[in-house]
């Protein structure tokens, strides 16, 4: 299950990479990257629902989870934001809003995420803005001890 939900955020971040420095509409994003996936040791057609999911939730909510970022991030405007920083920031949002999986496992996969796709600085910066998010909407991250 955890490889699952692993791969379709990577499909989905991809995706949305993919829209956002393309211009490609959805479909035609999801098709491509899709097509891309399909080596032996990967199938998508597993996880597929999730990865569509996703990217939609994503970008039927585009101008409510740029406010967010915008909120989160004052000093560095979302056009000046590392293409992948931004649509990690994204897709991290989306799901801590949806509130379907533990913050904690959204926070710690974005940033495993970064790790792989970003910059040195991408994954402090991602888990220290979407931190702020749950602060800021009274999300908690992990059960007090």
């Amino acid at each position: 299950m955890i490889d699952k939900q692993r791969r379709a955020r990577r499909a989905a971040l991809r995706t949305l990479y993919a829209i956002d420095v393309s211009g490609y509409e959805s479909g035609q994003a999801l098709e491509s990257i899709r097509a891309t996936l399909a080596e032996p040791d990967d199938h998508p057609a597993r996880y597929w629902d999730l990865v569509v999911h996703r990217v939609t939730a994503v970008i039927d909510n585009l101008s409510k989870i740029d406010e967010e970022i915008t909120v989160l991030s004052p000093r560095w405007r979302i056009g000046r934001m590392a293409a992948v920083d931004r649509n990690l920031l994204r897709l991290g949002i989306s799901e801590l809003l949806e509130g379907e999986t533990a913050p904690l496992v959204v926070i710690n996969a974005c940033v495993e995420l970064a790790k792989e796709f970003g910059d040195k600085g991408t994954p402090g910066f991602i888990n220290g803005l979407l931190d702020q998010l749950c602060q800021n909407r009274n999300i908690t991250i992990a059960a007090e001890e």
